[in-house]
């Protein structure tokens, strides 16, 4: 057998310390390996491209150093920028992750290893050999999520995607990447190790190389190394110890597995490592509102952003791609298992809340910049022409598909001139809104400024109203711009929102509720109704923040009263106010029904205030779906998750939890009906009884606790996390959608309804409109179950970029319509690289996309 050695460390750029103080550590490592290399040797930095560079943040002047290390293989990096976790963020946030380690590799002419190299992520996607393949790697490594009775029974296995595409995978021993950790310098005491090392990989099926990872979390470089591995040479024999690196392994590895026999195949998402290393699925609503902002900000730049400046781009428009890379880095800092999993110091997370702002931040301006693109409005000009300015709202629809329905709109108002200098002291700050306050809601009052490369911005105090409109013929992925004063629509009679007494319809759904505030959900269309339609459930959780520990009932409900807030006819909305107290601790909700005009779901609005420790939130939505499959949304594509069923023995180390990740929507399905639950950023649910459970809230106060019968032992370095109990405001936003059985035609419905739902129409008032533009059109998507993944531009500016997912277990013909005519089409990998060409039908490019694959695509 032979054993390659890799010396490494395995880096978490924040946890039980912020990262600036981890990175002077840092600092010292790179340093030594920098000033004292070890002959013929090298040294892995966790398969990362982000410590490169806090390295030279601090130490900008050993730039040509380090990047000499990388190209000689004294150093390997990458190909991650940072290593993430994977359950929670979406598919294309890996997929920009893996772009952005790429390019901070070739800005120092280097490469990283041929390999996904995963040692601690806390479960991993179905999806993930799609991803390492569109990168060109053909081998994952990874540990947490699979192992013991359930696992392949060996360290080598082939793991294929859903889409077809397979990968060789790696499974690390039972001490993962310690395994060959602070290695003995005495004759005596490497025998007594490599007995406990050769016991780790025992009688595993392989082929014949196995990896010894020498290396610990935030570790330098072992001292005296090479004398270490020679008593261990010599305590292995006749098995062969061999200085390595993780590309020279790599390399071996997958020349004898391309010819061995009887290597196992794996498919699906691994989240099962019980009874073999901890699997830590507890943390998918650790932090529960700082979770949602994160998932809410990733949608912005992949929805809201990018094929906004892409698009504004491909019409003629100067390339943002910069720009993007620069908003999408603050939320990339955001993905490691420590800092989106909320097992980090609270510290820690209050950095994340930074970056998150910083995201929200830069997605406002580069969205705005390029819908000023789009409908041809120049600020400069517009600065200098306030008296011919013709407002408008701007609506934009998100989706790959022309749309009509309700559209959420703000709509802005000048009330006044606001000067600023000199001569501004006698302008009144005393506005009124008029007459108009009670057409609209949410009347507020601020300043806006309409700004201009080169002038100072025209200052105005404008009154804010929220409104709902009915809007027709909004293009895909488009723009429609409507005056001001254009008379609005109405929604058809039969479409539109009737709110009574205790009952709420639009001709399709019908919301009703009694005197004890239970309500009832019924589906005229369908004939369906939904009894005791939700229902609270507060538990005591005296878990930390890798496990959840759910106890006894913890804060008593009580319903405060029902009412109706909004009667249509564009959209209804009923409230209840929840009580939930206990011993001086209380939590306050405002649960809100809104039912669209035309709509097909019922949507739910959680408005909270958590005064409460120690405990869990969630919300049960009924269904009518007896014995029934679940079928998830996840990463590419769509996975079905049954329970998990692990031993007494197992369960002992680790108590598996019932929950799982929640991306943007889940289903119930049995052979006559289905039901599915939309989410905004929640990212926990549970289904059971009939019913989806979504996890609202979790309090918890300890980083890490070893006295739980869940987890016995510490997770995490044991630290108090006293702002993790979540006190404050909290929000969420989901929706219901009860539908037919599992088929094609159902997989497309429940698709363009989480378009509906998640990135329904909106719109904005541009005050300084010199011209109300035609309608733009953007890109459509034609072909049932295919979902849309992405629009933006290439990485190189030379291409409009366009991915897509197919949903069914069969083929799927499909068109990308753009809306002028194109010249070129390739289909690409992930990262990118341009594979064999596609043909052009004026502003059409045909595709056909394999069974559950991911097609991307490059257009000009």
């Amino acid at each position: 057998m032979l054993y390659c050695l890799v010396s490494h460390t395995h880096w978490d750029r924040e946890w039980y310390h912020p990262a600036e103080r981890f990175r002077q550590r840092l600092v010292a490592l790179i340093d030594e390996l920098l000033d004292s290399p070890a002959v013929g040797a090298s040294f892995l930095l966790d398969g990362q491209t982000i410590v490169l560079e806090d390295y030279l943040d601090v130490r900008p002047e050993r730039a040509a150093d380090i990047a000499a290390a990388l190209r000689e293989g004294r150093i390997e990096a990458g190909p991650w920028f940072v290593l993430a976790d994977e359950l929670i963020p979406g598919a294309e946030a890996l997929v920009r992750n893996l772009l952005a380690g790429r390019q901070t590799l070739r800005s120092m002419r280097a490469t990283a290893p041929l390999v996904l190299y995963c040692p601690d992520s806390f479960g991993h996607p179905a999806a993930l050999p799609a991803l390492a393949l569109g990168f060109d790697m053909p081998l994952v490594i990874l540990w947490r999520g699979l192992g013991g009775a359930r696992g392949p029974g060996g360290g080598v296995a082939w793991w294929r995607a859903p889409g077809g595409e397979r990968v060789l995978l790696y499974h690390l021993t039972r001490s993962g990447y310690e395994v060959a950790s602070s290695l003995p310098s005495d004759e005596t005491l490497a025998r007594t190790r490599w007995q406990s090392i050769r016991g780790e990989f025992g009688s595993r099926k392989n082929v014949g190389v196995e990896l010894l990872l020498n290396g610990a979390d935030h570790h330098a470089r072992q001292r005296h190394l090479a004398e270490a591995t020679n008593f261990l040479r010599a305590a292995a024999a006749p098995d062969d110890i061999t200085a390595s690196s993780l590309g020279q392994f790599a390399g071996e590895l997958t020349r004898r597995a391309a010819v061995a026999a009887n290597v196992p195949e794996l498919t699906g998402e691994l989240r099962d490592s019980y009874g073999y290393a901890w699997t830590l699925q507890g943390t998918l609503a650790t932090r529960t509102p700082q979770k949602r902002r994160y998932v809410m900000r990733e949608r912005d730049l992949v929805r809201d952003v990018e094929p906004w400046a892409a698009l504004a781009t491909f019409r003629g428009a100067p390339s943002r791609r910069h720009l993007a890379r620069a908003a999408w880095r603050p939320l990339l800092l955001c993905q490691p298992h420590d800092t989106l999993c909320g097992c980090s110091i609270d510290q820690v997370a209050r950095a994340m809340d930074g970056r998150l702002e910083s995201v929200a931040t830069q997605a406002q301006g580069l969205r705005e910049g390029a819908l000023f693109d789009l409908v041809g409005h120049d600020p400069e000009a517009a600065r200098v022409g306030q008296a011919h300015w013709r407002p408008m709202i701007v609506v934009r629809n998100r989706a790959p598909r022309a749309r009509s329905g309700v559209a959420l709109v703000e709509v802005t108002m000048k009330l006044a001139d606001v000067p600023i200098g000199i001569g501004s002291k006698s302008a009144s700050d005393a506005y009124g809104v008029g007459t108009t306050a009670g057409t609209f809601l949410d009347t507020s009052i601020s300043y806006e400024r309409a700004e201009s490369p080169r002038h100072y911005p025209d200052n105005d105090a404008v009154a804010r109203f929220h409104a709902a409109i009915w809007i027709k013929d909004v293009p895909a992925y488009g723009v429609l711009s409507l005056p001001m004063d254009a008379e609005p629509e109405v929604p058809p009679t039969t479409e539109a929102v009737v709110a009574k007494r205790r009952e709420m319809s639009n001709g399709h759904l019908t919301l009703s509720w009694d005197a004890t505030g239970r309500m009832t959900l019924t589906d005229a269309n369908a004939r369906r109704t939904i009894r005791n339609l939700i229902e609270w459930e507060s538990r005591a959780d005296v878990g930390d923040l890798y496990t959840p520990a759910v106890r006894a009932a913890r804060l008593k409900r009580r319903l405060r009263g029902t009412k109706v807030i909004h009667r249509g006819p564009t959209t209804g909305v009923v409230e209840q106010r929840w009580e939930f107290a206990a011993r001086g601790e209380r939590v306050d909700v405002r649960l809100r029904f809104v039912l669209d005009a035309g709509a097909r779901f019922l949507r739910f609005g959680i408005l909270g205030d958590n005064a409460a420790r120690d405990h869990r939130l969630r919300l049960r939505v009924n269904s009518d779906v007896a014995k029934s499959r679940t079928v998830a949304d996840a990463a590419f594509g769509l996975v079905e998750r049954v329970p998990l069923k692990v031993s007494r023995g197992d369960a002992k180390i680790e108590m598996p939890v019932r929950t799982a990740p929640l991306h943007r929507y889940v289903s119930l399905f049995n052979a006559k009906r289905g039901a599915t639950v939309f989410a905004d950023g929640l990212t926990e649910y549970e289904t059971a009884d009939n019913g989806f459970v979504v996890t609202v809230l979790r309090a918890v106060g300890e980083l890490s606790r070893n006295n739980l019968p869940e987890r016995p032992g510490h997770a995490g370095w044991p630290e108090a996390t006293p702002e993790a109990q979540c006190i404050g405001p909290f929000d969420a936003e989901f929706g219901l959608m009860l539908h037919g059985p599992r088929s094609p035609a159902t997989t497309d419905v429940i698709e363009r309804a989480a378009d509906d739902v998640l990135f329904p129409l909106v719109g904005e008032t541009l005050r300084s409109a010199l011209v109300v533009p035609l309608p733009i059109h953007g890109v459509s998507l034609e072909g049932v179950g295919l979902s849309f993944s992405c629009a933006k531009e290439s990485e190189d500016g030379k291409w409009l970029l366009l991915r897509c997912v197919n949903l069914l277990d069969q083929p799927v013909a499909g068109v990308w319509r753009l809306a002028r005519p194109l010249q070129e089409a390739k289909v690409a990998r992930l990262d990118e690289t341009p594979l064999t060409p596609l043909q052009v039908v004026d502003d059409r490019v045909p595709i056909l996309v394999p069974s559950r694959g991911v097609l991307t695509i490059l257009v000009r």
